[in-house]
């Protein structure tokens, strides 16, 4: 795999970061595609992700889902704050 990225995301609590965590560990452990490999893991209230991929496209593809998965966790932990 010969394209790489690290994310750290700081969470505001340690209970969203385990969520966070819980959440898209299995996304990580069995990726849809052979295209990319994927780490999630925890250190502190950082949600760390790693993403190796075999080109910037299927790295950017993987990031985005990622991202995106994330931002779905955000908004639904906000409309249950709300309610």
């Amino acid at each position: 795999m010969a394209h790489e990225v690290l994310v750290r995301i700081p969470l505001p609590d340690e209970d969203l970061a385990l969520a966070a965590l819980e959440a898209l560990r299995p996304e990580a452990e069995r990726p849809a595609s052979d295209r990319f490999r994927a780490e999630v893991w925890l250190e502190g209230r950082d949600l760390c992700l790693k993403i190796r991929a075999r080109d910037t496209s299927s790295l950017r593809a993987a990031l985005n889902s990622f991202l995106s998965w994330l931002r779905a966790l955000r908004d639904a932990c906000l409309a249950a704050i709300r309610a």
